[in-house]
C-alpha cells in the first residue's frame, strides 16, 4: 500500500499535470501570443530556458555517471547508472516536449531533420538533443525488456553499451556547449556579469557539477519515500532509534557522499573560473554596484557552488542524507536559477518592459516537470531501477497495513484507488485550468485592449465612427468639418502631432494601439537592421553593432539613454507644434488616455471662449453616455455645468 506522504506527492504532481494539459491545448489552438506573456524583446520564454535549457542541464548525470563507470571504471557507482539513465531519458524527453509548445509552428519540428543549416547552433543542438535521446532510450531498453522477457534483444543492447555511453558522452558535451553559444550572439544586450566568451566552457562545467548533485539528491529523496535501508541504514518507518552512526555507514551513502566530493571539486573549479572571468573582462567592479544584477549574481553564485561546497567540505554533513542532500538540492537550483540568468533575468537591463511569464506558460512548464516525476515514479515502482529487492523487503515487513475509515467506508474507497483519485484530481484540476488559461477570457474584442481603426460612415471617410475596442462606447467624429473650422489642412497638427516616417497622415491607433496600457511603437530590431545595412557594418552579428549609433557604449542601453529620433529623423517624420523634448518615441501612451487629452483639454478652453457649458462634458462626443442627471436638468429646462467631466472608468 501506497505511504500518506507518496500519495500526497503524487496528488500534487497529477494536478500540475493535468493543468499543463489544458494548457497545452490553449497553446495550440490559440497560439503563443494570446497564451504567453513573450515578445519580439523576450521570444525566449519560461518554456525554453527554463524546461529546455535548465533541464536538460540538470538531466547531465547520465553521462558524467557513464563516464565515471564506463571510461574511469568507477564501479562503485555502478548502482547509479539506471537511475541517471532514467533521468536523463526523462530530463531530455520533457525538455524535447516543452520545446515543442515553444516554436512558432510545432508541426514542423522535424524540419531540421531534412533541411539542414550547417552554419545554426541551434542546428547543432537539435541533432545533438534528438541524438542523444535517442541513446537515453536505448540504454534504458535493457531494464524494460528484461521485465517482458526479450533477453536476447536485452543482451545485445548489454553488448554494445560501451559504444552507445560513449556516443552519448560525445553529444552531451557537444551541445552543452552549444547552448552556452547561443547566447555569444547578444554581446550588447546580455548584462556583462552573465556575458562571457567562455559561456560554452562555463554551460559543460556548471552542467556536469549539477548533473551529479541532482542523482544525490534524487537518490535520496527516493530512498526518503520509497526504501530507505540502503542509504539511512534502519527502516525510518519501524520506530527502532539509533545512535546516528548506523544511518550513514552504509556502502550507497558513502559511495554518495564521494560523488558529492567529486561535483564540489568541479563547483570549485567554476567558481574561480567566473571569478577569472571577471577580472579577464575588468567587470569586477559590477559586483559592488549595488544593482540588483549584481545581488542576483552573488546570490546565484552562493547557491550554486559557495554553499554547496562549504556544505560537502564538512564530513559529518557530506556523510548526513540530509545534509548532503540539501548541498545537492542547492547547487541543482542554483543551476536553473544560472540558466534564468543568462537567459530571461540577464536581459531585463535592455527591454522596454520585463518579463513575466503567463498563467498558461506556469502551467505548462511545472506540468511537464511534474508529468516527468510522475513518470519517474511509476518506472522506478514498476522496473529495477534503483535496486533488485527493494520489494522482496517490502513484502517480508509488516510497514504498511490497510485501513479504512469507519465512518465513510464508500469515500475512504474512492482515495485509496490510484485510478480514482486521479479522476477527481482531474474533475477539480481541469475546470480551474481552464478557468486560469483560456485566452478569450482575457482576449476578446472588449477586453484584450488591441485598438481598432476608425470606421468610415461616408465613402470620402468625412464622418469617421471611432469604437477603438468595439465596446459601444463610440463617437460620430466629423472629421472634416472639425479640420474645416479649425484651419483646414494647417490645424491638423494640433491634433496629430508627429507622423511615423514617410507618412504624412499617420492615424492615431496606428501608435496608440492599446486601449489601456502603453504601447511600444519603436521596433528596435528592425531598426538595428536598418542602420547596419545602411552604416555597412560588418562582422559576425553587425547588427550588434549598430547599437553605438543611437546608445552611449558607456551606459546601459535602455530608451532613456538613447539618441532623440528627432535627431536623425527630422525630415521625414512630419512633427506638430510639439516640442522635442515632449516626444517619447520610445512607447505610446493609451489610447483612451490620448484621445481625452486631445479632446477635452481643448473642449475645456473652447468651452469658456464659446460659452458652452458641456462642452467638455463626456456626453458631447459620447452620446450613449449622457448622465441621468443632465437629462432630468434638460427636461426642467435648467440646463447647469456640471463641475467636473465624468470619468470613463472601467
Amino acid at each position: 500500500m501506497m505511504s500518506s506522504k507518496l500519495r500526497i506527492i503524487k496528488d500534487i504532481l497529477w494536478f500540475f499535470a493535468f493543468l499543463a494539459l489544458i494548457a497545452g491545448i490553449f497553446r495550440l489552438w490559440y497560439g503563443l501570443g494570446p497564451t504567453t506573456a513573450l515578445s519580439d524583446e523576450m521570444p525566449w520564454g519560461l518554456w525554453k530556458v527554463m524546461n529546455m535549457i535548465a533541464g536538460v542541464a540538470i538531466s547531465t548525470s547520465g553521462f558524467t555517471i557513464g563516464f565515471l563507470v564506463y571510461v574511469l571504471k568507477m564501479e562503485r557507482f555502478r548502482p547509479l547508472v539506471k537511475p541517471a539513465i532514467l533521468i536523463a531519458f526523462l530530463g531530455y524527453g520533457s525538455s524535447c516536449l516543452a520545446l515543442l509548445f515553444d516554436i512558432g509552428l510545432p508541426h514542423r519540428f522535424w524540419h531540421p531533420l531534412v533541411m539542414w543549416n550547417e552554419h545554426s547552433f541551434l542546428f547543432e543542438v537539435f541533432w545533438c538533443v534528438m541524438l542523444y535521446f535517442t541513446v537515453t532510450t536505448i540504454e534504458l531498453s535493457p531494464t524494460i525488456l528484461k521485465r517482458f522477457g526479450a533477453e536476447k534483444l536485452s543482451h545485445w543492447l548489454h553488448r554494445i553499451a560501451f559504444g552507445v555511453v560513449v556516443v552519448g558522452i560525445t553529444l552531451s558535451s557537444l551541445h552543452h556547449s552549444s547552448l552556452g553559444s547561443l547566447f555569444l550572439v547578444t554581446p550588447l544586450r546580455l548584462h556583462a556579469l552573465w556575458y562571457s566568451a567562455w559561456l560554452p566552457l562555463f554551460f559543460i562545467i556548471s552542467a556536469m557539477a549539477a548533473g551529479l548533485m541532482f542523482i544525490i539528491f534524487v537518490r535520496i529523496a527516493y530512498a526518503r519515500l520509497y526504501d530507505p535501508d540502503p542509504i539511512y541504514g534502519l527502516r525510518m518507518d519501524s520506530g527502532i532509534k539509533s545512535n546516528g552512526s548506523e544511518f550513514f555507514a552504509t556502502p550507497q551513502m558513502k559511495n554518495l557522499a564521494l560523488l558529492g566530493a567529486i561535483a564540489s571539486s568541479i563547483l570549485g573549479i567554476y567558481l574561480i573560473l567566473k571569478f577569472v572571468d571577471l577580472a579577464r573582462a575588468g567587470e569586477l567592479m559590477l559586483l559592488f554596484n549595488g544593482s540588483w544584477e549584481s545581488w542576483l549574481f552573488m546570490f546565484e553564485l552562493f547557491v550554486a557552488a559557495l554553499l554547496p561546497i562549504i556544505l560537502t567540505v564538512i564530513p559529518r554533513v557530506r556523510r548526513s542524507p540530509a545534509g548532503l542532500g540539501t548541498a545537492a538540492f542547492l547547487a541543482s537550483f542554483g543551476l536553473v536559477l544560472n540558466r534564468m540568468n543568462v537567459g530571461i533575468f540577464g536581459y531585463f537591463h535592455d527591454t522596454a518592459q520585463p518579463y513575466f511569464p503567463s498563467l498558461a506558460e506556469w502551467g505548462l512548464s511545472l506540468g511537464v516537470i511534474a508529468a516527468a516525476a510522475l513518470v519517474f515514479m511509476f518506472i522506478s515502482e514498476q522496473f529495477p531501477i534503483f535496486d533488485e529487492s527493494w520489494r522482496r523487503r517490502m513484502e517480508k515487513s509488516d510497514v504498511f497495513t490497510y485501513a479504512f475509515d469507519k465512518l465513510s467506508h464508500v469515500w475512504n474507497t474512492v482515495l485509496m484507488s490510484g485510478l480514482q483519485r486521479v479522476t477527481l484530481i482531474a474533475v477539480l484540476a481541469i475546470p480551474l485550468a481552464w478557468l486560469l488559461f483560456y485566452p478569450p477570457f482575457k482576449a476578446d474584442d472588449t477586453t484584450d485592449g488591441r485598438i481598432k481603426p476608425a470606421i468610415g460612415l461616408d465613402q470620402t471617410r468625412t464622418v469617421l465612427l471611432i469604437d477603438g475596442n468595439r465596446d459601444g462606447v463610440k463617437t460620430e467624429f466629423p472629421h472634416v468639418d472639425h479640420q474645416n473650422r479649425l484651419g483646414k489642412e494647417q490645424s491638423c497638427q494640433k491634433c496629430h502631432h508627429i507622423a511615423m516616417p514617410r507618412d504624412n497622415a499617420t492615424p492615431c491607433y496606428r501608435c496608440h494601439s492599446n486601449m489601456l496600457d502603453s504601447a511600444e511603437i519603436f521596433d528596435h530590431f528592425g531598426h538595428m537592421q536598418l542602420v547596419a545595412e545602411k552604416e555597412k557594418l560588418d562582422g559576425l552579428h553587425p547588427k550588434n553593432h549598430s547599437c553605438s549609433n543611437c546608445h552611449n557604449p558607456a551606459l546601459p542601453n535602455t530608451a532613456s539613454d538613447a539618441k532623440a529620433c528627432t535627431e536623425c529623423h527630422k525630415e521625414d517624420m512630419k512633427l506638430g507644434n510639439e516640442p522635442y523634448a515632449r516626444l517619447q518615441l520610445a512607447s505610446a501612451s493609451p489610447y483612451r488616455s490620448a484621445m481625452h487629452e486631445n479632446c477635452i483639454e481643448c473642449h475645456k478652453k473652447e468651452e469658456i471662449k464659446q460659452n458652452k457649458p458641456n462642452l467638455a462634458h463626456c456626453s458631447t462626443c459620447h452620446k450613449s453616455l449622457e448622465p441621468v442627471n443632465l437629462k432630468i436638468a434638460k427636461s426642467a429646462d435648467t440646463i447647469k455645468a456640471l463641475p467636473e467631466p465624468l470619468t470613463l472608468a472601467r
